[in-house]
């Protein structure tokens, strides 16, 4: 009786030795999920840092650009002027880094929005910035509705590019 106790571990040791010894492997294997090619990896790293800086940039700017009631009663030069030089800094080098890396073809339309309307949104930052020196609120207030009005096929195209993301 005592070697029908043994008979499991035999049977296992054997298994184990069938196996390495077909090169088979106990666990299932496993098929590799699909790469993002560089190109795309690459404009994604620009789009998504872009954004990322965006959100920093822009904190707050809407308060002291826009307001926060009716009137320009709460637009504040001093601080619109700053968060809009961080705006600024941040468009242009978005704008500079679209230059010097290529779009995947799915992105063509984005990219195309980007290159057509980050000129626009620049110059909207300067008028906004310009008005904030001079302290001219209702300058103020004009530029930055500009600003946020021709965002918006920006917004639009960064939905596209990430999805998942909530671009506002």
């Amino acid at each position: 009786m005592p070697k029908l106790k043994s008979l499991p571990v035999i049977v296992s040791i054997i298994g184990v030795a069938l196996c390495a010894c077909s090169g088979g492997t106990s666990s299932p294997t496993t098929k590799a999920s699909p790469t993002v090619d560089s190109v795309t990896q690459n404009y994604l790293a620009v789009v998504n840092g872009f954004w990322q800086d965006h959100v920093i940039a822009t904190s707050g700017a809407l308060q002291v650009c826009v307001g926060t009631g009716t009137g320009t009663e709460s637009v504040n030069a001093p601080l619109c002027r700053q968060r809009g030089a961080a705006m600024l800094a941040v468009q242009e080098k978005f704008f500079g880094d679209l230059v010097d890396t290529p779009a995947p073809a799915k992105f063509a339309n984005e990219d195309r929005t980007f290159h057509e309307r980050l000129p626009q949104t620049i110059a909207d930052l300067k008028a906004m910035i310009s008005a904030s020196e001079m302290g001219n609120k209702e300058a103020i207030q004009m530029a930055a509705n500009a600003y946020i009005a021709d965002m918006q096929p920006i917004l639009e195209a960064l939905d596209v590019i990430s999805p998942a993301v909530q671009h506002v």
